[in-house]
This record gives structure tokens, sequence and C-alpha cells, in this order.
């Protein structure tokens, strides 16, 4: 596992993601199980959007494991380091 720690593209802080053998991986935590619902309720014009989808799972209910992996490409590309920045901004405001 690799931690990243620099900023892509000039705009991600990603300290929160971490490089595996699978591609990005982050953790969110949510105050419930309601939030964690808006917050995947926003992401999802934004994944349209980018035509790029997370792998998801939630996790005593108020636990996101998010992976992030270009599957055609069987790579971490730009896609995913795009879509990783939207959700560190959307989960700005709604995860603790």
């Amino acid at each position: 596992i690799i931690r990243i720690n620099s900023t892509i593209n000039g705009t991600m802080d990603n300290s929160n993601w971490e490089l595996t053998e699978k591609g990005l991986f982050r953790s969110l935590r949510f105050e419930s199980f309601t939030a964690l619902t808006q917050f995947l309720a926003q992401l999802g014009p934004v994944a349209d959007a980018l035509d790029h989808h997370p792998d998801c799972v939630i996790r005593k209910a108020v636990i996101l494991d998010v992976h992030l992996l270009t599957h055609d490409q069987k790579k971490v590309t730009e896609k995913d380091y795009g879509l990783a920045t939207e959700i560190d901004r959307i989960g700005r405001n709604s995860t603790t």
C-alpha cells in the first residue's frame, strides 16, 4: 500500500487516498446512514457526468469504502484521480 501525499493536477489533496493493488482506496465515515446515502446521492450525478463510477462497499451503516480503477485499462488513470477529487469535494461537507 502506498499512501498518496502529492497534489494531482494542482487541485487534489489526496492524502486520504491509498494506492493499492486494486487501485485507489479511501474509507469515509459518516454521522449516520442517512448522511452516507445523501453523499451517494450527490456522487451519483457526478460519476454519471464523468462516465466513471466507483466500486463502493457500505460497512457498519456509516462507513463507505471506495475503490477507483479504470477497469478497461486495468490501472489507475486520470479518470480515477478526477473522480477522487470530486469525492473529496463532496465528502468535505458530508463526513465526520
